[in-house]
């Protein structure tokens, strides 16, 4: 009986540690990223990534790392901020996996711009490489494609939403 007593509680625990670093990822990259887009608050945007993060934006041919991309993004928030850009992002998980200190994720963004006449959207693959430093997680590699206009509504709605 203490055998069985304690299998079940290993293979009932193992889903809920699963569980538990993905709200940590939650909260401590996907959040903020949400909260700095829809603020424009560009400091918040670089905490979440590695000092020595890498930024493929593979639509524009262009690879950025560490300050390089840290400061473009200053470069973005204070354009947005000075043209008061309206906007919110979100996110919808295809997959995600964790081992130890690393985790992958890949998934859908809906990036909604809001204008006096109205909204609209834009969408893209991502694919990320978290690191976990100190005790929290951190984006260390971020990829984006639109694939030609192709990724649209319907591949967000296919995945995960992040609520």
């Amino acid at each position: 009986m203490k055998r069985f007593l304690l299998c079940t509680l290993l293979l009932c625990s193992s889903p809920l540690w699963a569980q538990t670093e993905t709200d940590s990822i939650n909260r401590d990259v996907w959040y903020n990223f949400m909260q700095a887009y829809q603020d424009l608050d560009a400091s918040l945007f670089n905490q979440i990534h590695t000092n020595d993060v890498i930024r493929v934006a593979i639509d524009g041919n262009l690879l950025l790392v560490g300050q390089q991309y840290k400061d473009q993004n200053l470069e973005n928030f204070n354009r947005w901020n000075q043209t008061r850009v309206k906007q919110k992002i979100e996110f919808s998980f295809i997959s995600r996996i964790q081992s130890g200190l690393w985790a992958h994720e890949t998934g859908i963004y809906k990036l909604t711009r809001f204008t006096d006449s109205g909204s609209q959207s834009y969408y893209g693959k991502f694919q990320v490489m978290l690191k976990k430093v100190g005790d929290r997680w951190k984006i260390y590699m971020d990829s984006d494609t639109n694939e030609g206009g192709k990724v649209g509504e319907s591949d967000f709605q296919k995945g995960d939403i992040l609520r």
